[in-house]
């Protein structure tokens, strides 16, 4: 049972991960920004915003404030916009 759960969790936590990639990729995207340009928005390299985009890293907290900023969205936003997705699925 708990296996089962703890499967579930990893599961949801990569769907999650995911989807947030998705999300930030189409915001940066409708705000013409490459990634060199968010990446400089949000004070991070831009092989983290690849990372992120492609899900082989999840954001930290401190990371979803600054993408956030920097693409003109308040964080509880784009924390909406993924769960809504997840929802979805």
């Amino acid at each position: 049972m708990v296996f089962k759960q703890t499967l579930r969790t990893m599961k949801d936590k990569k769907l999650s991960t995911k989807i947030f990639g998705e999300v930030m990729q189409e915001l940066r995207l409708q705000n013409a920004l490459t990634q060199d340009q968010l990446a400089e928005r949000a004070g991070t390299e831009r092989s983290h915003i690849s990372a992120l985009e492609r899900a082989e890293k999840g954001p930290a907290l401190a990371t979803i404030f600054s993408l956030a900023d920097a693409l003109n969205i308040p964080a509880g936003d784009l924390i909406g916009l993924v769960e809504k997705r997840l929802k979805a699925r």
